[in-house]
């Protein structure tokens, strides 16, 4: 009596066990950046008082639309503070190339200088 009761109890146990282990699946899971720089000029020259523009393309993979907004950085900040003007627009990145175009003005009293540019974006 008591191994059927025991049989009883556990066959609906061991059922819903083993419907369980065959009907659930994990699989890997990744969210990934969707959008990337794939072309920047490879060096920028002008002379003080003159405006510099820059034409980045960003790569957008994903199949929506982002809004990204550039962050372009002199190396030297004390340079940067006090005689460069840099643009600070948002942009509308749609899937496949954009080619997004920002803008360097460097005061007219500012001395010569060689310096690095970086630029990054980041997607709100």
């Amino acid at each position: 009596m008591v191994l059927v009761l025991i049989a009883v109890v556990s066959a609906p146990l061991a059922f819903a066990a083993a419907y369980y282990l065959w009907s659930s699946r994990t699989i890997p899971l990744s969210i990934e950046e969707p959008l990337s720089v794939s072309d920047f000029p490879s060096s920028i020259h002008f002379h003080p008082g003159e405006n510099a523009t820059i034409e980045v393309v960003i790569e957008n993979v994903a199949t929506v639309s982002y809004t990204v907004e550039l962050a372009i950085t002199l190396s030297d900040p004390a340079y940067q503070a006090v005689y460069a003007q840099i643009s600070d627009y948002t942009y509308e990145v749609a899937p496949g190339n954009n080619t997004v175009t920002a803008w360097i003005y460097v005061s007219k009293d500012a001395p010569p200088a060689t310096m690095d540019i970086t630029v990054d974006f980041f997607r709100q």
